[in-house]
């Protein structure tokens, strides 16, 4: 069954692009796909706009979402700048140059570069949300990488150190792949019984599958 809603995610007629408006492709983020570290600050942006969320959410990035090389492919700095976020807090002497902290209103998102630790973590009415974030294409690509890739994110959500009462979820884009993925795999026994959630994550901020 896998295997057939592999194909079809990679066959499917109903694919449509989803296409980056002109501020996006300014801003410098890539056309046809989201980066992990994009995935990551909106949906920590999107938690901290929910009522009762906390003041603080953790960001964690490490350097292969930002930079191929010496290439940037996700600027931060640029990227919450014109989303609002004033950096208040530059990074330590001798950590990575992409860490720091910043605020919006009386929020405050913190970038570090820390591993074994979800990629969000945020509070929510009290609980704690701990989220796994992978990258992925906008665009159709052959091989169906949206598998692999979701499937990655919820066995290391699987990992995750967490309490009873902390919500735990897998973030991917918001496309049609992803998200068939999504509706096929939320109803699987072991991922209800675990109470993993599926995250989809839309280009322009917006996020479902997070039913808190």
């Amino acid at each position: 069954m896998d295997d057939g809603l592999r194909e079809e995610c990679a066959n499917t007629s109903t694919w449509l692009n989803i296409v980056r408006d002109k501020d996006s492709l300014e801003l410098g983020l890539q056309a046809d796909r989201m980066s992990e570290a994009e995935v990551a600050l909106r949906l920590a942006e999107f938690i901290l706009s929910l009522p009762g969320s906390g003041a603080m959410a953790s960001v964690a990035i490490d350097r292969a979402s930002i930079k191929a090389g010496d290439a940037i492919i996700f600027d931060i700095g640029r990227f919450m700048a014109a989303t609002g976020w004033k950096q208040i807090k530059a990074p330590q002497l001798g950590r990575n140059a992409w860490t720091g902290t910043y605020r919006r209103g009386d929020k405050t998102v913190r970038v570090h570069s820390r591993t074994g630790e979800g990629d969000v973590v945020a509070m929510v009415d009290g609980r704690r949300i701990v989220a796994e974030c992978k990258k992925g294409p906008l665009v159709r690509k052959p091989g169906s990488p949206e598998y692999p890739l979701l499937m990655t994110a919820l066995g290391q959500a699987l990992l995750f150190d967490v309490s009873a009462d902390d919500i735990v979820a897998a973030a991917v884009p918001d496309t049609p792949a992803f998200r068939k993925l999504a509706e096929a795999w939320r109803s699987r026994p072991l991922v209800r019984r675990a109470g993993l959630k599926i995250a989809l994550v839309a280009c322009g901020g917006a996020v479902s599958g997070l039913d808190l």
